[in-house]
This record gives structure tokens, C-alpha cells and sequence, in this order.
């Protein structure tokens, strides 16, 4: 019994040792954290005002500029990756909102002839942009999101679904696959158009559900610049009529899936490459740079004309 007890006690001080000193960021982690932050895009980053966490204000220019002590670098790992899942849970929003405001025009009552005659073209095109850009855009996201936690002691990847672990846009990003498989599950039959409106209204209500839960994921934590949800779709919209005479929902969603694939290409540009994340294309996943990589202006460059791993031609005829 005394030699049992001596063991449990042993452990739990080992485990506390452990967790005490790891508390406590290491001198390559430190520098692999100021060396991130060197890159260009952090300064660019603009669409959050601060960020809170545990009850503490965070901006995002003052954690840049302030030096990464070991005593400090947990936390600023923590505020960080709040500030980044901030960055995309606006990105996440956009897209949605997207998808939304298209799929009312189809269902107004002055295009429900159109949606009829057309849901199977409709429906199809919609799939393909959630499954082609969107879900891999979310991976790409959440690849960084996970790769950036991975540098803290205790890493939020490491939480089981049970457990309490507050902001976690990585398990939200990671829902956003669920759409791809929602889809998967039904089978879709061009001899019988019903398939594909029940895919319609599934994509409808679960985009809903993604803009619902989005807001009650960041309310607490992410103080954002103050903007319209649909002022993507407002801009899209007029340079569409400044550009078309004749206003057709077909020639629309052509457009729509061109603005798009842009959209997702300059928000992987400059929220993911410019932002120092690597992607191994053998893999498929984010890792961060070493502490001994130098940042080279040519290679920021490259990525900005590198085409993104995650798209691929969306043919809307």
C-alpha cells in the first residue's frame, strides 16, 4: 500500500516538475516566434481592433513590437492565435454570407422559375465551390491555426472534445468539412432534379448554421473592425451591373465563382504565406519556418504569385 501510494506521489511529481518548467517557452521557440513575426503580413493584418483572453485586452500591434520573453511567450502564442482565428473567422463569414445572399436571389419569388428549370446547374456549381474552395481554404486555415498552437506548452489541439477549452476556431474550421459529407451522404441524380433541391436547401440551412455559430465562437473573444457581413456580396454586385448590360443568373454565377477563386487566392496570399506559414504539398499540411530560416524578400515575392494549393478551374457550362 505505502509502496503504491510512493508511486502515485512520484508521478505527480514528476508531472508537475514537467508542467512547471514547460511553462516556461524555450530559447528556440522564442526565436521561432519573433522570426514569424517578421513577416510582412502581420503588419497588414487589419480587421480586428483587439482581441480578449482570460480576461486581458490584446493588440495586435503591441504584441508584434514587444520582445518575446520566455516568461511571456506563452501567453503571446495564446493571443496571437486568438487574433488569427479572429482574422479568419472574417474570412469564414465572407464566404458564407456568399453562398447566402446567392442562393435568396435563386429563391426569391421573381427567380423561382429560374432556380426550377435550373436547380440542377445551380446546385451542382454550388457543391463545386464548397468542396473545391472553400473546404480546402478551412483546411489551409485551420493547418495554420494548429501549427501555430503547436508552439505552446499546452497546445488546444491536444483537448479532447469533452474538455472546456475556450476559442477553438480550429475545431470550427474543422466542421466546415461536415457540408462535404452532408453532400456526400445523398445521392445526386440528374433523372431526378428533387436530389438536387434537397442538396440546395441543405447547403442553404448548414451556411446559416456556420454564420449562427460563428458569431457566438468569436462574440467573447474578437473585437472586430466594424463592417457590413454583406458588403462583399454589395461590391460584387455593383461591378457586376457596372460591367453587364443584361442581368442573367447564369452569367451571374460565372462571375460570382471568378470573384471567388480571386477572393480565396489573395486571402491565402496574404493570411497564410505572408504570415510566414509553409505548406508541404506532399503532406498537405502547415508547419512554421525554423528559427534558422532567414526571411527573404524573393521569396515573399514568389508567394505572392504563387497560385494557391487549394484551387482548381470551376467550369460553370
Amino acid at each position: 500500500m505505502f509502496s503504491l501510494t510512493l508511486i502515485k506521489f512520484s508521478f505527480l511529481l514528476f508531472y508537475v516538475i514537467l508542467y512547471t518548467k514547460s511553462e516556461y517557452a524555450s530559447k528556440y521557440h522564442t526565436e521561432q516566434l519573433d522570426k514569424l513575426l517578421m513577416y510582412s503580413g502581420w503588419k497588414k493584418l487589419n480587421v480586428v481592433n483587439f482581441v480578449k483572453y482570460k480576461n486581458k485586452t490584446y493588440f495586435l500591434e503591441k504584441l508584434i513590437i514587444t520582445p518575446t520573453y520566455r516568461s511571456y511567450c506563452m501567453a503571446k502564442i495564446r493571443a496571437l492565435t486568438v487574433h488569427l482565428g479572429c482574422t479568419y473567422a472574417k474570412v469564414i463569414n465572407n464566404l458564407f454570407s456568399i453562398i447566402i445572399n446567392y442562393q435568396q436571389i435563386c429563391i426569391n419569388n421573381k427567380e423561382r422559375k429560374i432556380l426550377k428549370n435550373n436547380v440542377y446547374i445551380h446546385t451542382k456549381i454550388l457543391i463545386k465551390i464548397i468542396t473545391i474552395l472553400i473546404v480546402p481554404t478551412a483546411k489551409l486555415m485551420k493547418g495554420a491555426i494548429d501549427a501555430f498552437d503547436s508552439i505552446h506548452y499546452l497546445p488546444w489541439a491536444h483537448f479532447n472534445e469533452n474538455s472546456y477549452c475556450p476559442f477553438i476556431m480550429s475545431s470550427f474550421l474543422g466542421r466546415i468539412e461536415d457540408i462535404f459529407d452532408k453532400l456526400n451522404e445523398r445521392t445526386l441524380s440528374c433523372d431526378n432534379l428533387s436530389t438536387y433541391s434537397s442538396a440546395f436547401i441543405t447547403i442553404y440551412k448548414y451556411s446559416e448554421i456556420i454564420l449562427h455559430d460563428l458569431k457566438n465562437e468569436t462574440s467573447s473573444y474578437c473585437n472586430f473592425v466594424p463592417y457590413d457581413r454583406n458588403y462583399l456580396w454589395y461590391e460584387w454586385i455593383q461591378k457586376y451591373n457596372t460591367n453587364s448590360i443584361h442581368y442573367e443568373i447564369l452569367d451571374f454565377l460565372k462571375f460570382l465563382t471568378r470573384k471567388l477563386k480571386d477572393y480565396i487566392k489573395s486571402v491565402i496570399i496574404e493570411n497564410y504565406f505572408q504570415l510566414g506559414f509553409k505548406f508541404d504539398p506532399i503532406t498537405n499540411e502547415t508547419f512554421l519556418p525554423s528559427s534558422k530560416e532567414l526571411i527573404i524578400q524573393e521569396l515573399e515575392l514568389k508567394a505572392t504569385d504563387e497560385e494557391p494549393p487549394t484551387l482548381l478551374e470551376i467550369e460553370t457550362h
